[in-house]
């Protein structure tokens, strides 16, 4: 059997669940992180499901699959750098999932936050969770940086973690 990687697809605008119902159907697995939202429309408070990244949805694939990837209606292009596809590793996308599952908030932070040292969280909610640990007006955060992406961070307490 051919060895998968996951990578970053991205889509058009706002169809990144049409792009998972397609993936879905030609069998091809795949991760679309969503959060509830709510807001007010005409004095009425109404719930959502928005992706956390916005036009982005993670495939796991062989290389050689890649271009079925391509020819799903919606699918716009694969992350690269250098014009080769970035792999993300299963570490970072199960880091990924338990922040989206798990964390009471979770924050897109794109690169604005400063790097810190490995950390792995160790207990609490967010067990499992591999990433950097950060200050952010005085508050410690576990950042998940996926590469050339995006960087995701959650709230944690410094007894929760453990220095890799």
């Amino acid at each position: 059997m051919e060895k998968t990687n996951w990578y970053a697809v991205f889509t058009a605008s706002r169809a990144e669940k049409r792009v998972k119902e397609r993936l879905e159907q030609a069998g091809i697995e795949n991760y679309l992180p969503v959060r509830e939202v709510e807001f007010v429309r005409d004095g009425l408070v109404k719930r959502l499901e928005v992706p956390v990244i916005t036009g982005c949805i993670f495939v796991r694939v062989s290389e050689m699959n890649l271009p079925s990837v391509l020819s799903i209606g919606g699918v716009i292009a694969l992350l690269r750098k250098e014009q080769i596809p970035v792999t993300i590793p299963d570490e970072l996308m199960d880091s990924l999932r338990i922040l989206n599952e798990r964390a009471e908030t979770i924050e897109v932070v794109n690169g604005k936050v400063p790097v810190g040292s490995g950390v792995r969280v160790i207990q609490g909610e967010l067990t499992g969770v591999q990433g950097e640990l950060v200050e952010v007006a005085g508050r410690h955060r576990v950042m998940v940086h996926v590469p050339c992406l995006i960087d995701v961070c959650a709230n944690v307490s410094l007894d929760c973690v453990k220095a890799l």
